[in-house]
């Protein structure tokens, strides 16, 4: 059974026979309900099913960076959805594996950061640094990640003209893990690409 929204020429939500009515994103949508088929996928939906399973894998466990750091590369989807989408497509290698060094955790139209450097001076932190300068409001979108759930990050972390950021962790010491860092607004609505900083074995 299906909702009429707006009257009877209005927008519905629901089942109706064959066909699903839905809403997203403020547009509404049919289509009809997925057919069962038993015929073996094409090598091209095979391939295409591998990369999107590489690229959620390494999303999933980032998705809070991703939902604030993509929101605005599409008013057709969500954060995590944008970035699922872009890193398909620019961040995986002939083999289908995801390429760190290719991949953005942010996206937007905020001035990059100015001369990134980062290091590991001790076990338990992580020295993130930059240029002051540019709008003193932003704030540094760092993430420290070795894969799966080996992982730390601050999605509002010190402000632009601070220059640093200390970034600290505990249970990923002896890791392996790619560094990234970008800059939000103060209000989390804007972005900018995030740049990526090369591999560290922690302390």
């Amino acid at each position: 059974m299906a909702r009429i929204t707006n009257g009877i020429t209005g927008a519905f939500s629901g089942r109706v026979a064959s066909v699903v009515g839905y809403t997203r994103y403020g547009r509404t949508y049919m289509r009809g309900v997925p057919k069962h088929t038993t015929k073996p996928p094409s090598e091209k939906q095979i391939l295409n099913r591998k990369a999107m399973a590489a690229v959620q894998a390494w999303l999933t466990n980032i998705t809070p960076c991703v939902r604030i750091g993509f929101q605005n590369y599409s008013d057709k989807q969500h954060g995590f959805g944008s970035a699922l989408s872009y890193l398909k497509l620019n961040a995986l290698n002939e083999d289908l594996t995801l390429d760190p060094s290719r991949a953005l955790i942010s996206w937007g139209d905020l001035a990059l950061p100015s001369a990134p450097a980062v290091s590991n001076p001790e076990k338990g932190i992580i020295d993130f640094r930059w240029e002051p300068g540019g709008d003193t409001t932003d704030r540094a979108m760092v993430l420290a990640y070795a894969g799966g759930e080996d992982r730390v990050w601050d999605v509002c972390g010190a402000r632009r003209n601070e220059g640093k950021h200390i970034l600290p962790y505990e249970y990923i010491s002896g890791k392996e893990v790619d560094l990234y860092i970008a800059f939000v607004s103060e209000e989390r609505d804007r972005c900018s690409n995030s740049v990526y900083l090369g591999k560290i074995v922690l302390k």
